[in-house]
């Protein structure tokens, strides 16, 4: 019986390690959508938002509104469709919101930018879920 199960375990070894040859496959190459304006535009904003996150935590702020974000309501849209009233009010929501930053006193400022991230994220629950998780981390806490 012994010598049974050796030879099983033998035949299974010498096939199983057996080196099979894939044929190498094609590999297709990848392309990259184009990101829209409005998509550039708001990866802007989230930059900018964060470096004034990390100024208004480190407590010095003198910054002036970016008037490249009032893009907001003339940049392309991924899906054009998009645009409609939901989308202007909440930009124009989020603009005021955000030059509010700008004109705050000092003990508003964090309630002031929080509101103005909060802003995005209100937009972004009716239009597009999907930046929701990385504007969440612009609040400041």
């Amino acid at each position: 019986m012994r010598f049974k199960n050796l030879l099983f375990l033998l035949v299974l070894v010498a096939f199983g390690c057996k080196e099979t040859k894939e044929e190498p496959k094609e590999k297709k190459e990848l392309i990259m959508a184009k990101t829209s304006e409005m998509a550039q535009l708001m990866n802007e904003m989230y930059a900018y938002n964060e470096s004034i996150k990390q100024q208004i935590i480190d407590g010095g702020f003198d910054n002036s509104f970016p008037e490249k974000f009032k893009n907001i309501h003339s940049a392309v849209l991924t899906d054009p469709n998009d645009r409609d009233e939901s989308f202007e009010s909440f930009s124009k929501l989020f603009l005021e919101a955000q030059q509010a930053v700008f004109e705050s006193q000092s003990e508003d400022l964090t309630a002031n930018y929080n509101k103005a991230i909060n802003a995005c994220i209100s937009c972004h629950e009716v239009k597009c879920v999907g930046p929701i998780p990385r504007i969440k981390k612009l609040l400041i806490k």
